[in-house]
């Protein structure tokens, strides 16, 4: 089953200090950043992201691209309509598969509603900060390890039991 993360776009702009238009240089990179950033998180997490964006008074209004071949979907909302209506349409579709990232609390609640999860702002940062250095290629499908998850003394001492037990045979 394919788990979805759904991003509100500019409310996770406005919330977090990373993509700040002081910080990135401006609005629009602002934006690129948190697609980027996405398109980090798909790859990393092996969960299709998709992000949306309010436009409902902008030239690009009712646009919907595809990024990394599909791990991240930007879809900009409809003339006359919000992101937020855009997202509650994606929650009724995906349901119980889908996490819905938002400060918005009217936003978290239709997704709960839904039969979603919902996330803050705040947890999407913290997952960003957990990526390594060198993030993986979204285009390769996600393999987790046990190893990547463990401290280096548990790693430690399981390595110490693994030799023992072949010692033993």
């Amino acid at each position: 089953m394919t788990r979805y993360l759904i991003l509100d776009g500019y409310n996770i702009i406005g919330a977090l200090k990373r993509y700040s238009a002081r910080t990135t240089g401006g609005f629009d990179e602002s934006r690129e950043t948190l697609i980027n950033d996405a398109l980090k998180a798909a790859g990393w997490t092996g969960r299709s992201v998709i992000l949306v964006f309010d436009a409902a008074r902008s030239p690009e209004a009712g646009r919907s691209e595809l990024r990394a071949g599909g791990a991240v979907r930007v879809i900009y909302s409809a003339a006359g309509e919000s992101a937020d209506d855009e997202i509650e349409r994606l929650v009724r579709s995906l349901g119980s598969s889908a996490t819905v990232c938002s400060g918005d609390f009217a936003l978290q609640r239709a997704a709960l509603a839904g039969g979603a999860a919902r996330s803050v702002p705040r947890e999407f940062e913290a997952l960003l900060d957990e990526l390594p250095v060198v993030t993986r290629n979204p285009n390769t499908p996600f393999r987790a390890r046990v190893a990547d998850r463990l401290s280096p003394e548990v790693l430690h001492d399981l390595e110490r039991l693994r030799r023992e037990a072949e010692g033993r045979e």
